[in-house]
């Protein structure tokens, strides 16, 4: 059992790995003051992902830094309209400061964006544990986009577009978003529900077409000892006082 985990949570991480490859910008989320959530944009030339983890460069007197110190969830959110790829992952973040993994992850080409270089003691990485990805990945080309289209309309199955499913990072499990959930019994509970009719409270209020009696009750339409009866408040004119003529 524990090998056909560590076996599903592995081959879920190269699915993501893979996904996410080559995609030039991810934005990330973090919580920021008053609870209102912030993105802002890390280039994927100073990102590496093993499957579990997920590694950026930064400085560390940056907001990101101190929001993460504050609120360590945070949201990577990658998008490749050319590959018709799209990822969220969910995840911890945490600031490290372990040079070996700086020197692990350095690249020449990080130097455009760090000048001082990986000696640069304001150079920070963000490290974010992946808790659970959801991911859309349909046709790349034109064509295949235009065939899938065209098959999900004569079939009604929203599923030939791109596949959409959630994984849970830690457990390795996959399954589809409940929006997306199209098993019979679901299915069937779902057309159940539309096929049922709209019906009236009984407390609804008198409309201009119910007119009043003279004991001031609505006349009802139905009859018999079922019928329902609203009293309707009446109002009752005032009776003239009698004044004395002494």
């Amino acid at each position: 059992m524990a090998t056909r985990k560590s076996n599903s949570r592995t081959a879920n991480g190269e699915l993501i790995k893979k996904l996410v490859e080559g995609i030039d910008i991810a934005m990330l989320t973090t919580v920021g003051s008053g609870g209102y959530l912030v993105s802002r944009p890390l280039s994927t030339q100073s990102v590496s992902f093993d499957g579990e983890r997920i590694w950026f460069f930064t400085e560390s007197d940056t907001p990101k830094v101190d929001e993460i110190r504050r609120n360590a969830k945070v949201n990577l959110a990658y998008a490749s309209a050319s590959k018709n790829t799209y990822v969220s992952l969910v995840g911890d973040a945490l600031i490290r400061r372990d040079r070996s993994r700086i020197d692990q992850f350095w690249k020449p080409t990080m130097k455009t964006f760090f000048p001082k270089g990986k000696t640069d003691p304001n150079l920070v990485l963000i490290e974010v544990a992946v808790r659970s990805a959801e991911y859309w990945d349909g046709p790349g080309s034109m064509i295949g986009k235009a065939l899938s289209f065209i098959a999900a309309t004569i079939t009604g199955n929203d599923d030939l577009l791109a596949e959409n499913r959630i994984i849970d990072m830690t457990t390795g499990r996959s399954r589809k978003p409940p929006s997306n959930d199209t098993s019979p019994r679901k299915t069937a509970a779902a057309k159940r529900k539309a096929a049922q009719p709209l019906t009236r409270s009984a407390s609804a209020t008198r409309t201009s077409s119910q007119p009043l009696s003279r004991s001031g009750a609505i006349k009802t339409r139905s009859s018999g000892a079922g019928a329902q009866r609203i009293r309707a408040s009446k109002p009752v004119a005032p009776r003239a006082k009698r004044t004395s003529r002494s």
